[in-house]
């Protein structure tokens, strides 16, 4: 009896270590160590907003996942462009600290800054912005919003590219716009590394989002340096609706796979 005893405390004492060993390695610091500290470093923030009067604006329409970058602009209280600062941006996500990451920001004349910052996933990032010029200094915080780069590109109208788990995959359709009924060619590019990708087995496949409009789907054959093409056609609707989806798939040689969707506008 008192050797089962025995076992059954060691195994609870291993499952209490066990547990200790996986919060201290998972622990995400989201919560605020002094309160009372954080409140008043908020309230110098404020009243220095209120002295000094400038403002930023963040051009969230060009703010995509990738390493397209973070553009802003800053303002003085008379709204002149605010230039001659020292810019550094922090982003991070609400919930987790693995996604934080920060630079500083250059300058491009008339109060615009660049952060050359690489977004992984689309959503609702905080991002802060601190703002130096002499002795002066300002925290700004906004909530933006970063869309995914596939997402914002309509393949209809332009060729697009997007990142698929360290593979990149870009896609042109011509002719553009790209109508109904028209016969068009595809061309897919699989690249890794800024290297062609040769052997995969790609393939294209359009629908349409929350309708059946049956089986649509091209095998592209190699073209060399990493280009894959073949022949697709977008159907006509009888609802009417012109928004389709064109999905990338490359099987990889030495196995896995790569995916992309990309949205497609079919003009009238």
């Amino acid at each position: 009896m008192k050797i089962v005893i025995a076992v059954i405390a060691v195994a609870a004492l291993g499952a209490v270590v066990g547990a200790i060993w996986v919060g201290a390695r998972f622990h995400e610091n989201t919560v605020v160590a002094d309160p009372y500290e954080a409140g008043v470093h908020l309230d110098e923030a404020r009243h220095a907003a209120e002295r000094l009067g400038w403002t930023l604006e963040v051009d969230e329409a060009r703010l995509r996942t990738g390493p397209g970058g973070l553009r802003l602009s800053l303002r003085d209280r008379d709204g002149a462009p605010l230039d001659g600062a020292e810019v550094r941006v922090r982003l991070s996500r609400a919930g987790t600290s693995k996604l934080d990451r920060s630079a500083p920001a250059r300058p491009e004349g008339e109060g615009r800054y660049v952060a050359a910052v690489e977004l992984p996933e689309a959503g609702l990032w905080d991002l802060g912005v601190s703002v130096r010029r002499g002795a002066d200094r300002l925290a700004l915080d906004r909530r933006v919003r970063v869309v995914s780069a596939a997402a914002a590109c309509d393949v209809g109208r332009a060729p697009c590219q997007a990142d698929a788990g360290g593979t990149r995959l870009g896609l042109e359709l011509d002719p553009r716009p790209v109508r109904p009924l028209a016969d068009l060619a595809a061309t897919v590019t699989v690249t890794r590394d800024g290297a062609p990708v040769e052997g995969a087995d790609v393939s294209l496949e359009l629908s349409m989002t929350g309708m059946y409009m049956g089986e649509n789907r091209a095998a592209l054959r190699p073209g060399g340096a990493g280009r894959y093409t073949g022949r697709a056609v977008v159907l006509r609707c009888a609802s009417g609706r012109t928004d389709w989806v064109a999905e990338v798939v490359a099987r990889l040689p030495g196995g896995g796979e790569a995916r992309a969707r990309f949205p497609l506008q079919a003009a009238d």
